[in-house]
């Protein structure tokens, strides 16, 4: 059996990482409209260095089940794989004496779990942020409940375009701003973060608030934002613009990365002109990557590859011929680069920041 690895984060700070069940009194989940709406949301954040607490799994289990799935769909053989624990430690106590640190909501792609982009999260928390990824229940592929109860998708892959605008991406949007709503009532009252490991709830800095997603979670961070003025700044992975902020624009930051054959050129938003949005656009290609590029799946096919588990050109047409680790370092890095400029951790102009990296796989996606 060949044992994939995580990629170890860089940053100065360990890890912790937790689980939040939520449930939203005041919306019913489009799916079983009998039930109120029910999200698990997973956290990653600053810890102390005690490493007390036990290694967390790379991913939850419903990531764990999405990702068996994927792979045999694949070809990959079952039980010929598996992965290694991730670097962070399960509901380990969080940082103390370093401040308060800013808050960055993740969405994942259409039917993907939270635990597809734990590179990135693990990284960014690393270096002192806090990632809460939100699971889109009923439509990412598996979700599992403290009380055992795993609930699936309901969405089938194939959707047309106007169920991902008209159903799925006002549930997410509503998924991501109650999460919001939810992190500051915890970061404003000691009752409501009890549940959370000790000293998290006082390390959510609410003045800088961020997001990011991949593929429809890059779509649902567009259009959060344009929505709710609280989150700050936003970095789109290889995803379409969809819903009002099309039309409508953002008048904050948003980071745009496409993978190298993106289909999302000719969409509304990544034109080289966006009339009506006033904010600061950046959108740019990574050469060399494909969609899946900006997961999980980045670190994982080459190296099933690798130990002769997965054809080459199967992960070259998934991932790319980019070299792995490479293409993990320069998310990495853009991600962070971004995120610290926006909200004031780094001196300079954001757009000579991201053209100062000068990385040559990267350059303008369109136009100007």
């Amino acid at each position: 059996m060949s044992t994939i690895a995580l990629p170890t984060p860089t940053g100065p700070y360990s890890v912790g990482v937790t689980e939040m069940p939520l449930i939203d009194p005041d919306r019913a989940d489009p799916w079983e409209p009998a039930r109120q709406r029910e999200l698990m949301v997973q956290v990653w954040y600053p810890a102390d260095d005690a490493d007390t607490a036990p290694a967390a799994a790379w991913m939850p289990r419903g990531g764990q089940l999405a990702e068996e799935s994927y792979l045999a769909e694949l070809g990959v053989p079952q039980g010929s794989w598996a992965l290694a624990a991730s670097h962070s430690r399960r509901d380990e106590p969080a940082l103390t004496g370093s401040g308060r640190f800013p808050i960055l909501l993740n969405s994942p792609g259409m039917d993907d779990t939270t635990g597809w982009s734990t590179a990135q999260a693990e990284d960014l928390a690393s270096h002192g942020y806090v990632v809460v990824a939100i699971n889109h229940t009923h439509e990412a592929f598996a979700v599992q409940f403290p009380d055992g109860r795993v609930e699936h998708t309901a969405v089938p892959l194939d959707s047309p375009q106007e169920v991902l605008r008209d159903v799925l991406l006002p549930t997410r949007v509503a998924d991501a701003r109650f999460v919001l709503n939810q992190l500051i009532a915890t970061g404003q009252s000691a009752d409501a973060g009890r549940h959370l490991p000790a000293h998290l709830a006082d390390n959510l800095d609410l003045s800088k608030i961020g997001m990011f997603g991949h593929s429809l979670g890059g779509s649902t961070t567009a259009q959060t934002m344009h929505d709710d003025s609280r989150i700050r700044a936003g970095v789109d992975l290889d995803g379409p613009v969809l819903g009002s902020v099309a039309a409508d624009g953002i008048d904050r930051p948003l980071l745009m990365l496409a993978s190298g054959a993106s289909p999302w050129f000719a969409r509304p938003g990544w034109e080289p002109y966006w009339p009506s949005n006033s904010g600061l656009k950046l959108p740019l290609r990574v050469s060399g990557t494909e969609h899946m590029s900006f997961s999980d799946q980045q670190a994982i096919l080459p190296q099933l590859t690798a130990a002769g588990l997965l054809p080459a050109d199967v992960t070259a047409r998934t991932v790319g011929t980019i070299d792995a680790n490479r293409s993990i370092d320069l998310q990495r890095n853009y991600l962070r680069t971004y995120f610290d400029v926006v909200f004031g951790r780094r001196g300079g102009d954001i757009v000579e920041t991201i053209r100062n990296l000068a990385q040559p796989e990267v350059f303008p996606r369109l136009g100007n």
